[in-house]
């Protein structure tokens, strides 16, 4: 009888390590498809600003759950600053990432340092250039076609205003090819269609002035019709000047900010070029992550954008755009 118990005993026992090695094994197959390691994806962006780059991580996020990795968001504690996102890159580098994403501060700087410290991962540069994607070194660029995307807001400009106006540009952030591209494009279009073309860029005197400072001063202090800007940062604070100053103008811009959203709901935004970053994100995830399958399908895939009015910001497609999770 005793021996019957002893048998009996030793079946449950190794039933119940079974059923627990089973479940080990289940569990190491969710968190892990295929027994392959988790691989660790940095997304390097410039700024504090978390909610600013959310469309951007959902689209690389979605990338990631589906190829076994595990996307970081990585933020600066300024925007402008290169050498913070050097220490930054080298960080996660050294910490295991196996592949980086990175919207650049300085775009020139920042690729001249991946291509001195070649590292052995793969790199994807976002807002970088305007052709998708471009191969840059062991590098490659995911962006929207930007010099474009700054012509077609001059011809927004000229479609819509008197060609005597006065066209304020807001010179900021060039160092980023992004914004400089969107300068340059939109300058070409409205070249000689417009009465007067004035650039608010800062004098070596104003490097450290705040932004909204800056742009308050320029604004009392020339009279402009219609003001330009080509980036979230500049976006927001033209619009945090105006309201300080307790003014309006007509403004267009190319933004992706809930500030800028807003400001066209109510009208205080004439015409706003939004980029689709959702699909950035995804893009730049999936060159990361599964560059051959990635130039095989998406090598002629566009980052879309659109010049989106209040009289059409709830049509289908420029909310699907606008308000991407809404729904």
């Amino acid at each position: 009888m005793k021996m019957f118990k002893d048998k009996r005993a030793l079946l449950t026992g190794l039933v119940l390590l079974l059923v627990f090695l089973m479940l080990v094994m289940s569990q190491m197959k969710i968190s892990s498809p295929g027994g392959e390691k988790r691989r660790k994806v940095s997304l390097v962006v410039y700024g504090d600003d978390n909610e600013r780059w959310e469309n951007l991580r959902q689209g690389a996020g979605l990338v990631c759950d589906d190829k076994n990795a595990d996307l970081t968001l990585v933020t600066t504690l300024l925007e402008t600053d290169a050498a913070e996102q050097k220490e930054i890159i080298n960080r996660e580098i050294e910490g295991g990432a196996d592949a980086l994403i990175i919207a650049s501060c300085n775009s020139g700087e920042i690729k001249a340092f991946i291509d001195e410290r070649k590292p052995k991962i793969p790199v994807v540069f976002v807002e970088s250039l305007n052709i998708s994607p471009l191969s840059m070194g062991n590098s490659i660029a995911v962006s929207a076609d930007d010099y474009k995307m700054g012509y077609e807001l001059g011809e927004a400009v000229t479609a819509n205003e008197s060609d005597m106006v006065t066209v304020a540009v807001i010179s900021e952030n060039t160092v980023r090819d992004s914004v400089a591209l969107r300068e340059q494009g939109f300058k070409d279009a409205i070249d000689g269609k417009v009465g007067r073309v004035i650039e608010w860029k800062r004098s070596e005197r104003q490097q450290n002035v705040q932004t909204r400072m800056f742009i308050q001063k320029a604004i009392v202090s020339e009279a402009t019709d219609v003001i330009v800007t080509f980036d979230n940062s500049t976006t927001d604070a033209l619009l945090d000047a105006l309201s300080n100053l307790n003014q309006s103008s007509k403004v267009y811009s190319i933004a992706t900010s809930d500030k800028a959203v807003y400001n066209l709901y109510n009208k205080e935004i004439k015409a706003l070029e939004y980029t689709n970053e959702f699909s950035m994100g995804y893009l730049a995830a999936m060159y990361a992550l599964d560059e051959t399958y990635a130039r095989r399908k998406y090598s002629d895939e566009q980052i879309e954008y659109r010049i989106v009015k209040k009289e059409n910001m709830y049509d289908e497609n420029n909310q699907r755009l606008l308000f991407p999770f809404v729904n």
